[in-house]
């Protein structure tokens, strides 16, 4: 999606009804939509799922935009996508309780990569350019942005809504805030990931970059494909796999030295799809076919077959 072309969606600040995201709700939501395809359009739907009504309609938000399941061609229901049969069936799902930290990352990325569903999530890990910031920097930032790309604003109230539930997915709430806080504590899948602290004793927050061990270097590439298809070219620079928007640097928050470090292992872990070289001062990741429409269940079976055996 190029955000400078005027005929692509709105920028959306809403739909999750300031909930955060909870690993259980996908799994129920996908498993009464095998049976109940219109099960958002009925008027029981907070019932079935086991809900309130605000939540039910944050349980839709989270699932298209963690890309799970999806509109009906006729838009009058919704049905699993093939990301959310692979994640979450119960017979062959890589992780249908979402326990393992590929499918944390990978519903990161999923969230990461919608500004016209998530553009705040989009923002802060794409565009953002400061590790440190305050609510009221990222606030004026976000609008600076909107206007520049002539889009429509976020009245103040739902910008701040957003800011916060984005926060609240990310940061672990500290002890004041525990017994108020306990269920986004022990359910969002995105606190494991480390990604945004609260500096102690300032209202503001830092983006974390690191090595992020648990990271899987086949989620890596696959970040790094989707950027190359973007771009609509078959190699991609090491500065905009490092900066550029919807690259794996940002977007995973990996420093130079460590993307560096798991771009020099693509070639093994692609089987040869991909290799990364140096030559003459030009370092670029080049793919051999981009397009292949199989290449990404290859890299993300590849993700979870490693978890399962690190856990065996």
């Amino acid at each position: 999606m190029a955000l400078s072309n005027p005929s692509t969606p709105p920028f959306t600040f809403s739909g999750h009804e300031t909930f955060v995201l909870r690993s259980n709700w996908l799994k129920k939501a996908y498993d009464l939509l095998q049976e109940q395809p219109d099960l958002f359009t009925r008027e029981d739907s907070f019932v079935r799922l086991g809900v309130g009504k605000n939540m039910a309609q944050s349980i839709r938000f989270w699932g298209r935009v963690c890309g799970v399941f999806d509109r009906t061609e006729d838009g009058k229901g919704h049905r699993a996508t093939w990301l959310g049969d692979a994640l979450l069936n119960d017979d062959h799902g890589w992780d249908p309780f979402l326990v393992t930290p590929t499918s944390h990352w990978l519903l990161h990325w999923q969230i990461t990569q919608r500004p016209d569903i998530a553009f705040t999530w989009y923002f802060t890990f794409n565009v953002l350019r400061r590790g440190e910031f305050t609510i009221s920097q990222l606030t004026q930032q976000i609008l600076t942005f909107v206007a520049r790309h002539e889009r429509k604003p976020p009245s103040e109230a739902t910008l701040s809504r957003d800011i916060d539930c984005m926060l609240r997915c990310y940061v672990r709430p500290d002890a004041t805030r525990l017994e108020t806080a306990v269920e986004d504590r022990l359910h969002c899948p995105l606190h494991t990931l480390g990604l945004i602290q609260a500096l102690p004793g300032q209202q503001a927050y830092h983006l974390t970059s690191n090595a992020h061990a648990s990271l899987s270097d086949h989620l890596v590439a696959f970040a790094a494909l989707h950027q190359a298809r973007i771009l609509k070219r078959a190699t991609v620079s090491f500065s905009e796999l490092a900066y550029a928007e919807r690259s794996p640097g940002r977007v995973f928050r990996l420093d130079e030295e460590a993307l560096l470090t798991r771009l020099l292992r693509l070639e093994n872990v692609t089987a040869g799809r991909a290799a990364y070289s140096e030559h003459a001062g030009i370092r670029q990741l080049a793919w051999r076919y981009p397009t292949d429409p199989e290449l990404d269940r290859v890299l993300l079976d590849a993700a979870f077959a490693q978890e399962h055996t690190y856990a065996g």
